[in-house]
């Protein structure tokens, strides 16, 4: 591995962050597929949830999400409620300072707006 400076350190602990967390994402995606089915009925979903079953109703019609529906039934998938609930996670305060900083380092002619 290359030198790196004191400056690439936060970088670098960031990329490690990142693979660390896709790392466990496919462990955990792999442990829940082994041990139990990986469609989920409406009611497991809303258990595996910890929802009432019309809140699930309402996200499935508003597609705020993950569904498969086959016929008048729907269906769950473990693995994209899971991730659907990681994908969910808001940034902390910090975090959307180190943003806006690294935004604002940009030149104004490289900036664009983040949505």
């Amino acid at each position: 591995m290359d030198q790196m400076t004191f400056e690439q350190l936060p970088q670098v602990v960031g990329e490690i962050r990142e693979r660390l967390l896709r790392i466990e994402d496919q462990l955990e995606a792999l442990l829940c597929s082994e041990k139990t089915p990986s469609y989920l009925s409406i009611s497991e979903a809303a258990e595996f949830l910890n929802l009432a079953k019309s809140t699930l109703y309402i996200k499935v019609c508003r597609m705020e999400i993950p569904v498969h529906k086959k016929g008048k039934r729907l269906y769950f998938d473990r693995a994209e409620l899971h991730q659907w609930i990681k994908n969910s996670r808001r940034k902390t305060s910090d975090e959307l300072h180190a943003e806006a900083d690294q935004y604002l380092k940009l030149p104004t002619n490289k900036r664009r707006i983040i949505s």
